[in-house]
């Protein structure tokens, strides 16, 4: 077969394009760190990376609900210990009360202090982690209790429900976050209205409420326990989604970023190839040009 000029053209030509496409590829990957820059490069490691981007995005979103949940866990946990605080202050004054020797001046000023108290235990009851009650059931946005009014410690009823607060932690797996105040708090509450009560009465603390505050403080210490229990499970959940992201992540570089020194010296190599083959097709071009002029 005859070799014309064209042929000799269009293959110089062809050769070219070839060493630039290869030469524009190696640059973009170096630029962009990344092997995997659009779905030819290699299909099957791009279904790949994004099954393991989808699987990434998905533990990620996991791990910001471990976050939201556990700082309403720690703000349940710290509203019941200082509850837990004051009931036991309270308990100390019943066991004073108790004593039918104080005079009415004494059992006023004691009765006082159980008022604050249930204040107290009101102001817990109504914590919040950001803006939502966390005792209040799914009625977030109302607080569980309304203080008594002064001179009283008998609060009003419980303006929540029951509604169970769950986070989702991992696939296919849910958990509760919250305990309601008519479970934990109410006890204590009607403890402490019944104990001042009798103190303005001018009577001695009964053994039925002293055995009340006792119930009390075991409710606010059985919630403490669940919301521990929580915070435990929480943070072993967040443990095991960290490794996990950490093992998604590297498959993810393993699939997607390019081993740059590899890259550069490609990149060095393919230029050095362009280079020879612009000066070698230069020679063959310019002279089929020449003659086609002629």
């Amino acid at each position: 077969m005859r070799i014309t000029d064209r042929m000799l053209h269009d293959r110089a030509l062809g050769s070219l394009n070839t060493n630039v496409a290869a030469l524009a590829r190696i640059q973009e990957q170096v630029a962009s760190t990344k092997r995997l820059v659009r779905p030819p490069d290699d299909p099957a490691d791009v279904r790949s990376a994004v099954k393991a981007r989808d699987g990434l995005g998905e533990m990620e979103q996991f791990l910001r609900n471990i976050t939201t949940a556990q700082r309403s866990v720690d703000a349940s946990d710290t509203a019941l210990a200082s509850a837990g605080e004051a009931i036991q202050r309270a308990r100390e004054l019943a066991v004073q009360g108790a004593n039918g020797t104080l005079s009415a001046s004494d059992r006023q000023t004691m009765a006082l202090e159980v008022e604050q108290l249930a204040r107290q235990l009101v102001t817990h009851a109504g914590a919040k982690a950001g803006d939502q009650y966390l005792f209040s059931g799914f009625q977030t946005g109302s607080a569980p209790y309304v203080e008594a009014p002064p001179g009283s410690a008998a609060v009003s009823a419980y303006g929540g429900d029951a509604g169970v607060v769950v986070a989702r932690i991992a696939p296919g797996t849910t958990m509760t976050l919250n305990v309601t105040a008519d479970t934990v708090f109410q006890p204590a509450l009607d403890a402490l209205a019944q104990m001042h009560a009798e103190l303005v009465a001018g009577a001695p603390v009964s053994g039925g409420t002293i055995a009340l505050l006792d119930t009390g403080q075991s409710a606010l210490l059985a919630g403490r326990a669940q919301i521990g229990a929580r915070a435990n499970r929480l943070s072993e959940a967040q443990t095991t989604l960290e490794d996990n992201v950490l093992s998604a992540r590297r498959l993810l570089s393993d699939l997607e970023d390019v081993d740059l020194a590899a890259a550069i010296t490609e990149l060095s190599q393919r230029m050095a190839v362009y280079q020879a083959a612009l000066e070698v097709n230069a020679k063959i071009i310019q002279p089929s040009l020449l003659d086609h002029l002629r």
